[in-house]
């Protein structure tokens, strides 16, 4: 859905951790400037976060404005101005007092946008209305890989993209940013600290085909270093051990990280914007989910791999689930590698059909845009 009226958009973003919050946020602003032509201001309280993702950001204005969107450092002393004609609450943040009290008067569609998840439950609630005590209804939304849910977020020409980058630009763009092409079968690893990287490592190494492993920057990095006993181990490093060569890579803008999916035959991917750009990369992934103190990030793991089963066999499903499993509990058994590389065709070719079966269903932009439109012409009516 491809808009042509132009309407004012807030969108609320406070940074928890882990760049995951502001990553998809940024994310979300960008496809709803570029490709719905919408305007929109982005809150965010911790800009230095962004400029992670977003180099040319700078971290110390107050406001400012890129890529077509405003950027406002949010805090206690920010002015309240306006309120747009949309708002969305980004994974739980709350919009100001002030701001709230002063909706009424313009804003029409109040969106509480929630974190990933595929269980059968966010089926129930996506969609649902909240009253607010300012007399509007918030309504919740729930970005996921289920049909009835608010569909991922994905750029218009995201697809075309990729294929064009796979058969034309990939030489390339490895020469620009000084990232050496893969020899062999070629591995992502953006994650958490996780101490199964050592054992990780050490099954690639006896392998009799080599591996190229891509490690960014970042919390990773610090388990890497620990077990290879490489402290200074650092961005442009090359590390080598038997069939495997490990490149230490910097932290990539956002706009370049799907080239590096693209890129590799398996991802490791962690939280939830990796995640979805690794769905989109249509290549066998390994989920690192953001653990609970209550376990209940097990459901959402498992709910996962079911709704991107597709028509998997089972023992090869068994890998990818024990190996998924042992990753996020930190410890590799001997066997689990090797089990899931014998299914590595069988694995491509299901990412490649799920990748194409979530193409066919509900993006996230669409359906905000959409349903906010639907809101404002019941308003004028």
């Amino acid at each position: 859905m491809l808009t042509t009226e132009r309407f004012d958009w807030d969108i609320f973003c406070r940074v928890i951790d882990n760049y995951g919050d502001i990553a998809v946020s940024w994310r979300l602003a960008r496809i709803l400037t570029e490709d719905h032509r919408q305007v929109v201001r982005l809150w965010v309280d911790d800009l230095s976060a962004l400029v992670h993702l977003v180099p040319e950001i700078d971290a110390t204005e107050e406001q400012q404005s890129h890529h077509g969107i405003t950027i406002i450092h949010w805090t206690d002393a920010s002015a309240t101005p306006t309120p747009s004609r949309f708002v969305i609450e980004a994974f739980g943040c709350t919009v100001p007092e002030d701001y709230q009290q002063r909706m009424p008067a313009q804003t029409v569609a109040w969106f509480n946008l929630e974190y990933f998840s595929a269980e059968r439950w966010i089926s129930d609630y996506h969609g649902r209305f909240s009253p607010q005590p300012n007399g509007l209804h918030k309504q919740f939304v729930f970005p996921s890989t289920r049909p009835d849910s608010g569909g991922l977020l994905r750029e218009a020409h995201l697809l075309q993209a990729r294929d064009r980058f796979l058969h034309l630009e990939q030489t390339k763009w490895a020469h620009d940013w000084q990232i050496p092409l893969p020899n062999g079968l070629s591995l992502l690893l953006f994650g958490y600290e996780n101490r199964a990287i050592g054992e990780l490592i050490d099954d690639l190494a006896q392998t009799t085909e080599a591996v190229t492993i891509y490690l960014p920057e970042g919390r990773l990095l610090s388990s890497a270093r620990e077990h290879l006993r490489y402290p200074e181990l650092m961005a442009g490093d090359q590390f080598q051990r038997g069939a495997v060569t490990l490149h230490v890579l910097p932290f990539l803008p956002q706009a370049q990280f799907d080239r590096l999916l693209w890129m590799c035959d398996i991802l490791f991917v962690r939280g939830e914007d990796s995640l979805v750009r690794a769905l989109w990369a249509g290549k066998p992934f390994i989920w690192q989910i953001y653990p609970t103190d209550d376990q209940a990030h097990w459901e959402k793991l498992d709910a996962l791999l079911d709704t991107c089963r597709c028509d998997i066999p089972a023992p090869a499903f068994d890998a990818w689930r024990t190996l998924t499993h042992e990753w996020n509990r930190q410890r590799l058994a001997p066997e689990s590698w090797q089990n899931f590389i014998e299914h590595h065709a069988l694995l491509d070719s299901a990412a490649e059909k799920n990748r194409l079966t979530l193409a066919g269903q509900t993006e996230l932009s669409n359906w905000l845009v959409k349903t906010a439109y639907e809101r404002l012409q019941c308003r004028t009516i």
